[in-house]
């Protein structure tokens, strides 16, 4: 990355560092992300990763999120914790994906739903190498074990094992990659 770029990545991503995010070597967030009135503290960006334009990423309370090294997030992505999400090394989350590890609460039917109160969060865990695609949710509580890839437009409401190909709504195992397929890193 040559100096000019990463000069700019780093003044770009000043009101977020400001507010609490702490980016590890050459990583950046592109413009358009909300800082204004998003609480942005105890999340962590390892080495070499890009978050892309217009992403909405947040804590609730003393929610925590851990982005490993290597990894890209798309533009208009979503990821909020209220406990804690945790994002492994190289993973791709493609535009438009959602991660979050809680929900609203809607059981109060005198309380209109703007104003009722979130569920106490789940621990969401997206392991190494997964790929998340396009406009995908990755809801609270999920396990992505190493490997795994998500089809576009999926809602993934349960866990799956590593290298795991799943897609639908709600997601499906559609089949596992072949062992004589894989070939783990050294």
């Amino acid at each position: 990355m040559n100096i000019f770029v990463k000069l700019i990545g780093y003044l770009i991503s000043l009101p977020a560092r400001w507010k609490g995010i702490k980016f590890g070597k050459n990583s950046y967030i592109a413009p358009g992300y909300d800082f204004l009135f998003e609480q942005l503290k105890n999340i962590s960006v390892g080495n070499n990763c890009i978050i892309g334009k217009n992403a909405w990423i947040h804590t609730v309370d003393a929610g925590e999120i851990i982005i490993g090294n290597g990894t890209n997030i798309g533009r208009f992505a979503t990821i909020g914790a209220r406990k804690k999400i945790t994002i492994g090394n190289n993973v791709l989350l493609s535009y438009g994906v959602t991660v979050l590890d809680h929900d609203h609460e809607f059981r109060h039917l005198n309380i209109p739903p703007i104003n009722d109160k979130l569920t106490e969060g789940k621990e969401t865990i997206i392991e190494d190498d997964c790929f998340v695609g396009a406009h995908s949710f990755i809801l609270k509580g999920v396990h992505l074990d190493r490997h795994c890839i998500v089809g576009a437009n999926s809602v993934v409401t349960k866990s799956f094992p590593a290298y795991s190909v799943i897609t639908g709504n709600p997601a499906k195992l559609r089949k596992a990659i072949p062992k004589q397929n894989i070939t783990d890193k050294m």
